[in-house]
């Protein structure tokens, strides 16, 4: 950077030795500016930090009154901004206010250590009183572009879920900050690296991995208030109700019917911390039963508060014992199973699994593969929206398989967040390609255009949905298509 502090000038510390209180700045003692004053002096030196000016310790009123009120007026804008996404129909998220105040416990924290390295005290308050004034204008200015972006103001690649945006935002804090740090320091950039060390090292580290979360959050028990009680997944009555709830899930599947290629269908939903996917399968397990003749021959297991207690969680092993279920009551030579998996995806090709604070397998190609191959299941059409999970093709493709895929290797697919009813390629596939044909490569070859043309209009990265179908497979699915077809045209 350009401004690289070099001397010191800009910048003078105090005297290691000066009495406590209010710092005193390149012209000498200042007025007092205690009080209002004082603070608005503060926000305001704060936002020049922000935008990397340079600006004198003097011009902090730093003392552990004014880091006070400014913790709290952080606190205020934390809710005030997750009032403005989720509305008044919400409460105040007291869980999520020890992760809100951490930052500034290792803003202190920092600051007594780089005091005592520069053997400056005053930098102890010094530090946090700057870095907290910061924080007001960054806050306000983030969270008013989401605003923005999530009203459609702000046209930004991934909307809402943009990493780039995201990224951008936190080099821009850390930045400002560092610079803050490597200026109060003092003595050029050698003598700044040690405290700049520390700062990352303490704060930045530490905030960025901190799992975040809104003091004023959703009340979805709103939108369920004539559901029965819901239970933690670890709560003894949810937890010892789990084999009975998943036995009687795997009961209630009907055998084959000799002569008719039958469809089974096995949803799952493993990733409990978002409603998307419960929605969507629940969704996706209608529109099969309504145009697949799937009714009494489906099972679906989902990750979700609201289902604790009351339907089988999604894990591995239960997964595992569906299919082994459904692999019991089909013909194999006959029927047909259909697997649809929604949840998120690592570029690693793991599917994740998870229920807080359950600790549960995540789920790779090979993981997949074995568990169709152990359940006996000859005839598969495997469906996955996930992020990268073009990467479970080649270990699932055979002659007997249809494989279909949200996305490729090596790309993310879209539409996972909270107000949807689906993932953008469900949406596209069973929704609306699947309500047109009961042909499903003909669906996947509709739903692939449609997501293209809407991550062209959104300007997102495609995602590139991925199919294979297995030769033997496509003449069995055209024999239950004209089944289908016949039936109710």
């Amino acid at each position: 950077m350009s401004d690289t502090p070099g001397d010191g000038r800009d910048l003078q510390r105090p005297a290691s030795d000066g009495p406590a209180g209010p710092v005193a700045g390149a012209q000498g003692p200042r007025a007092d500016n205690s009080g209002p004053r004082g603070f608005m002096g503060n926000l305001a030196a704060g936002a020049r930090l922000l935008f990397f000016l340079r600006t004198e310790p003097s011009r902090f009123q730093a003392d552990a009154g004014q880091l006070i009120a400014l913790v709290a007026l952080g606190l205020v804008v934390n809710v005030s901004a997750a009032f403005a996404f989720v509305g008044a129909d919400g409460f105040f998220n007291f869980h999520a206010l020890p992760s809100a105040v951490f930052g500034i416990l290792m803003v202190l924290l920092a600051g007594h250590v780089i005091g005592g390295l520069l053997r400056d005290r005053q930098l102890g308050i010094l530090i946090p009183v700057a870095v907290a004034s910061a924080a007001f204008s960054f806050n306000v200015i983030a969270n008013s572009v989401w605003l923005a972006v999530d009203h459609g103001l702000l046209p930004v690649r991934g909307g809402v879920n943009s990493p780039e945006l995201y990224y951008f935002l936190v080099a821009w804090w850390a930045a400002a900050m560092l610079l803050t740090i490597a200026r109060f320091a003092g003595g050029g950039l050698r003598a700044a690296t040690l405290p700049m060390a520390v700062f990352v090292l303490i704060v930045l580290l530490p905030t960025y991995f901190l799992p975040a979360g809104w003091l004023w959050q959703a009340d979805d028990a709103g939108d369920q208030a004539d559901a029965p009680q819901s239970f933690s997944v670890v709560e003894e009555q949810a937890l010892y109700a789990q084999p009975g709830l998943l036995r009687a899930a795997l009961e209630q599947l009907q055998p084959q019917r000799p002569g008719i290629a039958d469809l089974y269908f096995v949803g799952f939903a493993p990733y409990a911390s978002q409603d998307v996917f419960m929605k969507e399968m629940n969704s996706v397990e209608g529109l099969l039963r309504e145009r697949f003749d799937t009714g009494g021959r489906s099972v679906t297991l989902v990750n979700h508060a609201s289902l604790a207690g009351k339907a089988p969680i999604a894990s591995l092993t239960s997964l595992r014992r569906a299919l082994r279920a459904v692999g019991e009551r089909i013909d194999p030579a006959e029927d047909i199973v259909l697997l649809h998996i929604t949840t998120h995806g690592s570029e690693t090709h793991q599917l994740s699994t998870e229920f807080w604070p359950l600790r549960l397998a995540q789920i790779g190609p090979a993981d997949l593969r074995a568990a169709l191959d152990d359940a006996g299941i000859k005839w598969r059409i495997v469906v996955v929206s996930a992020c990268y999970s073009g990467g479970f093709i080649e270990v699932l493709r055979d002659p007997n398989t249809m494989v279909m895929t949200a996305a490729d290797a090596k790309h993310t697919s879209f539409g996972c967040s909270d107000d949807s009813d689906y993932t953008y390629f469900s949406r596209a596939f069973f929704d609306e390609a699947l309500r047109k044909t009961r042909s499903f490569p003909d669906a996947f070859a509709l739903a692939r255009a449609w997501i293209r043309a809407r991550e062209l209009k959104e300007g997102l990265d495609p995602s590139n949905p991925q199919m294979f179908m297995g030769e033997a497979l496509a003449l069995k699915l055209d024999v239950l298509r004209r089944r289908l077809s016949a039936v109710d045209p």
